[in-house]
């Protein structure tokens, strides 16, 4: 394809198509010509200011819009569909995460996918941090034997910053997974396939009700297929919020922080002097869920870094017909849904589960 500008549609006009809005307008050559939303008056919000035009029905705008590209932007109970109807039309589609609603639907997408040869990423931005580049560097070749992660947040207590409703119903693809799956898929990315899982979820602070079906914390523990362990804790219930990942080996200790990025930790054989590594790496300040560009910002920095480079690789990927770029394509996406899904298995069944 040549430099000409690309046109897309956005299907899902929610927070997180507010952040890639910003960041096209920002990388510039495309153009969005449609927003889809069951909500129109919200497609429309968004549509207006961009000139593009507003749809309840997505399947209405891959009708009448000619798109090189969709993002798809909604909750993951809308996934399959999109992407069959984008291989009809010849559509290129990033994929937000979650990939699926669970790893059959993940596998079958996967199909769609490879047998039509499309154009497709998936909304792993992690992969793109600077420090998850330096942590991979660093650790090289040498092996990891465990892992410690811990992703804790006040998202579903009452008050400022609380997740809008739909995030605490299972059934609406809500849950700690919409989070963590972020730390779950850098973890595979990093240090390879998991073979077995062993989870706990429990409700200590909020009870599960008609309107809070999800587990409000998480236990998990992890086999890779390298004989690396892990140890992954997550909740949405406590004010107190960290986040934290941390691979170790035989002479490293590193922990990852994607965003903002940073890397820190000690590098050396016991009995020499260790090495340490301590590095915050430049990149503006992210919008965040309020949808507002950050006071702080700098005009040569995007608008939301944390999704700048997967959407500027993206469009990359439509104009050349590579994906060599691509850190998530589908396939591997739907490698961290079949660990999501195994461990959803072990919460249910207390057992480890293979995933």
């Amino acid at each position: 394809m040549s430099e000409e500008t690309l046109t897309l549609g956005i299907i899902g006009a929610g927070n997180i198509a507010t952040r890639h809005l910003a960041n096209l307008d920002f990388i510039g050559g495309n153009r969005v010509v449609g927003i889809a939303d069951m909500n129109l008056d919200l497609a429309k919000e968004k549509a207006n200011p961009v000139g593009a035009t507003a749809y309840a029905d997505w399947r209405e705008m891959l009708d009448k819009e000619p798109l090189d590209g969709v993002l798809l932007c909604t909750p993951p109970v809308l996934r399959k569909a999109v992407f069959e109807a984008a291989v009809e039309k010849k559509v290129a589609v990033f994929c937000e995460k979650p990939p699926a609603r669970n790893a059959e639907e993940a596998r079958e997408i996967t199909k769609v996918v490879e047998d039509s040869g499309m154009i497709c990423s998936v909304g792993f931005n992690c992969r793109y941090a600077p420090s998850v580049d330096k942590c991979k560097a660093l650790i090289g070749d040498k092996k990891i034997n465990i892992v410690r992660a811990a992703v804790i947040s006040p998202a579903a207590l009452p008050g400022p910053g609380r997740l809008e409703d739909w995030f605490f119903l299972k059934e609406k693809g809500g849950g700690l997974f919409d989070v963590m799956i972020h730390t779950l898929d850098l973890t595979r990315y990093v240090a390879g396939e998991v073979a077995t899982v062993h989870a706990f979820g429990t409700n200590v602070i909020i009870p599960k009700s008609e309107t809070f079906t999800i587990e409000e914390t998480m236990s998990i523990n992890m086999l890779f297929d390298s004989g690396a362990t892990a140890s992954v804790v997550s909740t949405w219930a406590c004010a107190q919020g960290t986040s934290d990942l941390t691979f170790f080996g035989e002479d490293f200790q590193i922990s990852l922080r994607p965003i903002p990025p940073r890397l820190n930790g000690k590098i050396g054989a016991k009995g020499e002097k260790a090495e340490s590594c301590d590095e915050d790496f430049p990149q503006g300040p992210a919008m965040g869920r309020s949808g507002q560009v950050h006071p702080n910002r700098k005009p040569e920095d995007p608008p939301d870094p944390p999704h700048h480079d997967e959407m500027k690789v993206f469009l990359e990927a439509i104009r050349t017909g590579s994906m060599g770029a691509i850190r998530s394509p589908f396939a591997d996406a739907a490698g961290t849904m079949a660990l999501v899904d195994a461990i959803t298995r072990s919460i249910e069944s207390g057992s480890v589960e293979q995933v």
